[in-house]
């Protein structure tokens, strides 16, 4: 039986990073499937917010790339910051001829756009599938509203999606598709692939009044990370937070590096951190916090329970009820008293009930990672 070929289009993919989890996910997919099926990735040969090509890669043309953990090669197109053009795209689509295409989010003209339009002047429309990556959510939609449901009304106006399917990562993300995008019938729930937890987890020092907290994510106004740092000028001594990620929108990542510089004895920025770091990282907190406005998975909310760090979230993800597993704390982001409530009592704890959280927070990706039906799904998905 011949193997299926699957071409993933998305504007980031290894060994870049900086563009967060949709990254991590896409990398998890193609390790996962690499080994059945023929793959190909076409991308973009930048990071976000980087002016250099990747070192040690050809732009416009394949690339021979071998993803951390993979035992086979990967085929990956890198284009240069230009632009992928409708034309370019039908003649790498023509030359694969792939089973299905890919999109891994949407709001891209280069790498969901142009490749939708291509796929529809090849007849490909019906190989097409889609994954949101939370980019539909409530949450995701408000920042820049009024474009964004401009472009997703002008996809639905072209009837570029009209036969695609759709992959949602969750019950909630199938319900976004639905709503921005009605009348979508193949909707395929899949669980994102994450990292294996850690067999065994570490235990940091914890005194009472005393909290180390990081925050590793994009910073973006979506990621909240002004808001939790105004919080912190309200908190009294014996709190410290270090911050880490790439500023995405760089006006917000200056509102924030003003309030940074009046406390700067309790905040630090610490640059990015690699994909391969983050576990590494989070272990050297106790408690990490992103006070999110949504997030379809979370992997570097997955990433500190799965080396026994409890967390501090929104209700904006898929990770809730941390109390009632003691993994962590959903807090109200909508209100301040919420959240500071939320890192008093982490800051008040002791060393034995600190360690009662670090073992909830393990034993949850522990359960998550067990109960996963991934393969099964992607079979259902892909049709495989």
């Amino acid at each position: 039986m011949s193997k299926k070929k699957l071409l993933f289009i998305y504007d980031y993919f290894f060994p870049g990073y900086k563009a967060g989890g949709p990254i991590q996910s896409l990398t998890n997919l193609v390790l996962s499937l690499q080994h059945d099926n023929d793959i190909t990735v076409i991308t973009g040969g930048y990071d976000l917010q980087s002016t250099g090509a990747y070192s040690d890669i050809k732009l416009n043309a394949w690339n021979i790339v071998t993803l951390p953990g993979a035992t086979v090669p990967t085929r990956v197109w890198y284009n240069d910051n230009k632009g992928l053009s409708k034309e370019t795209l039908k003649t790498l689509i023509g030359n694969i001829r792939p089973d299905h295409i890919y999109l891994n989010g949407i709001f891209s003209v280069g790498y969901f756009l142009k490749p939708l339009l291509a796929a529809k002047s090849l007849g490909y429309s019906n190989r097409v599938i889609i994954c949101p990556r939370g980019m539909l959510q409530g949450g995701a939609l408000a920042g820049k509203s009024l474009k964004k449901k401009f472009y997703i009304s002008v996809v639905r106006l072209l009837g570029l999606v009209k036969h695609a399917g759709w992959h949602a990562t969750n019950q909630e993300e199938k319900e976004d598709i639905i709503r921005s995008f009605p009348g979508s019938k193949h909707i395929v729930v899949a669980e994102n692939i994450p990292k294996k937890p850690v067999q065994n987890i570490s235990f940091p020092t914890k005194k009472p009044d005393e909290l180390k907290l990081i925050y590793l994510s994009l910073i973006a106004e979506k990621k909240n990370l002004l808001l939790l740092l105004q919080l912190i000028t309200q908190i009294k001594p014996g709190l410290s937070l270090e911050v880490y990620g790439p500023p995405k929108d760089i006006d917000y990542w200056h509102k924030c590096e003003e309030v940074m510089k009046t406390i700067p004895n309790k905040v630090k920025y610490m640059g990015n951190v690699k994909p391969v770091n983050v576990q590494q990282v989070l272990s050297s907190a106790h408690v990490f916090i992103l006070p999110t406005k949504g997030e379809n998975f979370g992997h570097a909310l997955y990433e500190s329970l799965s080396v026994g760090r409890p967390i501090i979230t929104s209700f904006f993800t898929p990770w809730n009820n941390l109390e009632q597993y003691k993994a962590g704390i959903n807090a109200d982001i909508t209100t301040d008293e919420s959240l500071i409530t939320a890192i008093e009592k982490f800051k008040a704890m002791d060393q034995q009930e600190y360690n009662e959280y670090c073992n909830g927070a393990h034993q949850l990706a522990i359960n998550y990672y067990n109960q996963m039906d991934a393969a099964n799904k992607y079979k259902q998905l892909f049709g495989l």
